[in-house]
């Protein structure tokens, strides 16, 4: 697994995350959206994980408002150039935040296990909303 990007740096984490998803084929991949707070959207940080095929890509957690605005407007710009590569298979993964903290000291397969157990079905849409008009 490829871990990228910088904790709590939004334009920095995109950047690289675009990068290291060189050559991904993306309407084949999963995109799991992970957070650690149910229910706290206009306060959430996401890390993103995106897997297609052996190919294993994990951010930092560096993505949505609690990273302000810079972070939310990341976020939507991260869904909206995943929907434009043809991504369609979301997920979102709420941790407890213990687990949250220690995700990516975690064995690669550990890790890779772990996200795709608390992985449920997302809709992208939840991601564009500006965090107001969200939970």
């Amino acid at each position: 697994m490829e871990t990228v990007g910088l904790r709590g740096a939004p334009r920095e984490t995109f950047a690289a995350l675009q990068e290291a998803l060189k050559g991904v084929n993306l309407p084949e991949a999963i995109v799991v959206y992970i957070t650690d707070w149910q229910d706290q959207r206009t306060q959430a940080r996401y890390a993103v994980y995106i897997l297609e095929g052996k190919r294993r890509v994990l951010s930092r957690d560096a993505f949505g408002p609690r990273f302000g605005p810079e972070g939310e407007r990341a976020l939507h710009e991260l869904t909206r150039w995943l929907l434009e590569q043809g991504a369609s298979q979301f997920k979102e993964a709420v941790l407890p935040p213990s687990e949250y903290a220690v995700l990516l000291e975690a064995e690669p397969s550990a890790a890779h296990l772990l996200l795709l157990a608390s992985a449920n079905p997302t809709d992208p849409a939840l991601y564009l909303k500006p965090t107001s008009r969200s939970r």
